[in-house]
């Protein structure tokens, strides 16, 4: 069976039968053997038979990570020489236009799977099996470029069966896969399904949420994902989302794609009662050893018919227990390398080196540790992944990355993800006691979570240019001519300005009180705090965030700054762009004019970037620049932004970052209390003068009597200061129009005021005023930028999910908040929204990652006329949207 949380099961029959109307639209198309056909996709019903339509027609198949961007998957399609191309992007993108494969949209294969009609197909995949290219999957790139390797059917299908015999799945088993189909660990879970009629249920791979809903509902035997998904489900055991005696359906908890710490194991175990049942595998050689229920231990043994011995330096077995290089002789090897214009360079050899560390125990379980990749460093020989292991000891994700010091030899950042951002010192000491004298780290970073791949594993790269940024900010006797390292060049289009940023970030924070009266003249001091350091945090992620986007070099990036966070904007959107872009040329906004070119001039004194202020009217500025920028960046109004729009060359990546409404809905089993400080902190954000604050509030009945009294007694408490003031919650308001605007409003709805209410009009001091509106009242809020908070009470979760599905909401969906157990208005809202649940979106918000929803009024990136609408980042929209770049 196959359960889709958005469409109806299929049994396997009926599988089998939208195959073969699949196979039936294909071949209409033309795809025959003897054609290659890439695909791309997010896991879905319309994935799943996608992939075995084309194994049934015996193409040679290559998978491609659908976290890479337009750009990279047509140069793999144009790369591997592909006939046919499948993916699930909503339309045809730029970058695809100019391939001689024809593109295949995967919604149009899906609804000829839905007609379900005729024989079912057989799906034996006998004419895939005879393929020595059948399949293709591409390297995650810890070692370099990916690299295209390819594979057999008949080698894919005996290794499936191998781990078959190992694990044993029934018909009973229900499967749920928190891992893309499109890399090698997925698609064995996807076979194995197809080989044991199981029950496999589609989840987005990182829902955890969703994850352990789906266990305790559908009854799930079989749990299969990364190390870091089973951190996020511990977390939310932690937090109360459910109870580990609701998951016993579960017989085995499956990891593999990384090396499994020994600190996630016992945590796990302790708290499940169950074992995480470790593997190994590569793309190379499909699965290699697994550990099984009946025999838990470390990675388990090799599967049947394959061999693996551990070797030292000059390849001479080593014993029990002692760490070498892993070697794996197994009849499952790839046959070759796709090179470019679709050949394969065929590998003769049986033996597969894996350049992976780890051992064998006296059993002949497989323990790996990481990748070679040995280093010397005070005249040893050292391991940064054997480190790892031993620092991983400290009870949070560590990753030791070495970096090459010239004649100094090797230097060890210590990276450790820790939620609650505990300093360094405090890590230092820590791994003082876990770590030998000669292994202990140059630097230890701390951040709150490790930048990840599409599939849930560690981003090695990104972490790699982050250990190499953070070592050069703190060297002070670095020449000024050192240029960064040669994978950094590679991958960000200015490499050379990476240091800036972090001399930037060093500024605002050794020149904070100088920063904090600039901001202050157009904020209240503890939103200036915040944005300060919101800004370090971006310039310090800003080399992770471009490494893991890849966006290509751009001419000249324009700039139209927002009206507020001036310091922020900044450095979104003049600074961090100017790793790609050759000249950023900016407009202030007229309102904070003052307070951007005063930062402008304090940041510039560390820095000759090209980063040039235009002192023009938005006309001439339009003429000048906007039409000469191949980036034009604008935040603002939607009238504005259309108009805008209008002016601008066809190729023009356009971003608009508008307004949304940013429903909080609160459900009856919320924590009200903790409800209501999120409330107040994001409503309050630069004293209700923000984005993110909600426009509206909605709150269940059942609790609403209890939360109205709660924040009205919350906001009456809130201190009134001078915008300097570090000890005030808020202070007047800075915006005419917003002040003029709050005052007819309140005016005009002052029968619903239950608490504030006062205005001065002199100081323009709003007093933080909260109106109840009538229960189940369709009401359509006013955008406001004022220390407002407008509640509408409901009684059902139907009647606030059809309100929030009005055209209204849609076009201004920008992000929302849900606390509480309301799973179906959070899958609502998610179709337009950024979400958080139970935490504000100032907690889930990061300047180096997209943020945003997909309301026309909210937010879009247009280019060749056409409006995009998903999450902003703008490397991302780079690297996705600019045209005739490659």
């Amino acid at each position: 069976m196959l359960i889709s949380r958005n469409e109806s099961s299929r049994s396997w029959r009926e599988v089998r039968i939208s195959c073969a109307s699949v196979i039936r639209d294909l071949q209409a198309r033309g795809v025959n053997d003897s054609h290659r056909v890439l695909l791309s996709s997010t896991n879905s019903a319309a994935s799943v038979l996608a992939t075995f339509a084309l194994m049934e027609l015996g193409v040679s198949v290559g998978l491609v990570d659908r976290g890479v961007t337009p750009n990279q998957f047509a140069r793999l399609v144009e790369e591997a020489d592909a006939d046919f191309f499948v993916s699930d992007h909503e339309e045809s993108m730029p970058a695809f236009e100019e391939l001689d494969a024809h593109w295949i949209p995967l919604r149009e294969l899906d609804e000829a799977a839905q007609r379900n009609a005729g024989e079912p197909a057989e799906l034996s995949f006998d004419r895939w099996a005879r393929r020595s290219d059948a399949l293709i999957v591409w390297t995650s790139g810890s070692l370099g470029r990916p690299k295209g390797i390819v594979r057999s059917g008949s080698s894919v299908l005996a290794n499936v069966s191998r781990t078959q015999d190992r694990m044993k799945y029934t018909e009973s088993d229900v499967l749920l896969p928190l891992l893309p189909f499109t890399h090698q660990y997925g698609l064995s879970i996807l076979l194995l399904w197809w080989q044991a009629k199981a029950s496999l249920a589609l989840l987005p791979s990182r829902r955890t949420d969703l994850a352990l809903e789906a266990i305790v509902d559908l009854g799930v035997t079989v749990v299969d994902s990364v190390p870091a998904v089973y951190e996020g489900i511990l977390r939310m055991l932690d937090r109360g989302h459910t109870s580990t005696t609701l998951l016993e359906s579960v017989r085995m908890w499956c990891v593999g794609g990384e090396p499994l710490q020994d600190d996630l194991l016992r945590r796990f175990t302790e708290q499940m009662g169950k074992p995480l049942l470790d593997g190994y595998g590569s793309s190379e050689a499909g699965n290699i050893a697994l550990a099984a229920p009946d025999h838990p231990n470390l990675c388990g043994r090799p599967l049947a018919g394959i061999t693996v011995t551990v070797v030292d330096d000059e390849d001479r077995p080593l014993p029990a227990g002692e760490v070498g290089e892993v070697i794996v002789h197994t009849p499952d090897i790839m046959v070759g390398m796709l090179e470019p214009g679709g050949r394969v360079r065929e590998s003769q050899r049986a033996v597969h080196r894996t350049q992976d560390l780890g051992f064998l125990d006296e059993n002949g379980n497989l323990r790996v540790l990481g990748r070679k990749a040995a280093v010397h460093r005070f005249g040893n020989t050292l391991y940064p992944d054997a480190i790892t292991a031993k620092a991983s000891e400290c009870g949070r994700p560590v990753r030791v990355i070495p970096v090459e010091n010239g004649r100094f030899g090797t230097d060890l950042v210590f990276v450790v993800a820790d939620p609650d951002e505990r300093p360094a010192a405090h890590w230092r000491r820590v791994f003082a006691d876990l770590v030998a004298e000669f292994e202990q780290p140059n630097k230890v970073l701390v951040v709150k979570q490790f930048p990840e791949h599409t599939n849930g594993k560690a981003n090695l790269t990104a972490l790699r240019y982050m250990a190499q940024a953070a070592l050069r900010s703190r060297s002070e006797k670095a020449p000024a001519q050192q240029t960064p390292a040669k994978p950094a060049e590679r991958a960000i289009p200015f490499g050379d300005r990476i240091t800036v940023l972090q001399d930037v970030a060093r500024l605002l924070s050794e020149r904070r009180s100088e920063i904090l009266r600039i901001l202050t003249e157009v904020c209240n001091h503890r939103t200036a705090t915040d944005e300060i350091d919101a800004s370090i945090e971006a310039l310090e992620g800003a080399v992770a965030e471009v490494s893991r986007y890849g966006p290509q070099a751009v001419g000249q990036t324009g700039v139209l700054m927002p009206s507020n966070i001036p310091l922020y904007g900044y450095i979104l959107y003049v600074v961090i762009p100017s790793l790609y872009s050759q000249k950023v040329v900016f407009r202030p906004s007229r309102m904070i004019d003052a307070q951007t070119r005063a930062l402008h001039k304090l940041i510039g004194t560390v820095h000759a970037l090209p980063l040039l202020l235009d002192d023009s009217g938005q006309r001439e500025f339009m003429e000048n620049v906007g039409k000469k920028s191949d980036v034009l960046v604008f935040t603002g109004s939607y009238e504005n932004a259309e108009t805008i729009r209008e002016q601008l060359p066809r190729d023009t990546v356009f971003c608009f970052f508008g307004q949304g409404i940013n429903p909080f809905v609160v459900g009856a089993d919320a924590d009200l209390g903790t409800a209501v400080d999120g409330l107040v902190k994001v409503r309050m954000l630069n004293s209700g003068q923000d984005c993110f604050g909600p426009d509206v509030v909605f709150v269940h009945t059942s609790v609403s009597a209890q939360f109205c009294n709660l924040l009205s007694r919350r906001v009456e408490a809130l201190r009134l200061g001078t915008a300097h003031d570090a000890t005030a919650d808020y202070s007047a308001m800075f915006y005419d129009e917003a002040f003029a605007s709050t005052l007819d409003y309140l005016c005009e709805k002052r029968e619903f005021i239950a608490a504030g209410g006062r205005i001065d009009v002199v100081d323009r001091h709003v007093r933080p005023t909260v109106l109840i509106h009538p229960t189940d009242e369709p009401f359509l809020p006013p955008e406001m930028f004022a220390p407002v908070f407008n509640v509408v009470p409901y009684t059902s979760e139907e009647w606030l999910n059809e309100l929030l599905r009005h055209p209204y909401y849609a076009e201004r969906a920008m992000a929302a908040t849900v606390f509480g157990s309301l799973p179906d208005t959070v899958e609502a809202l998610r179709d337009r929204h950024m979400v958080s649940v139970d935490e504000t979106l100032i907690d889930i918000e990061s300047g180096n990652h997209p943020f945003g929803g997909r309301g026309i009024r909210a937010n879009y990136i247009s280019v060749g006329r056409k409006r995009h609408t998903e999450p902003l980042l703008l490397s991302k929209a780079v690297a996705d949207h600019l045209p005739g770049k490659s």
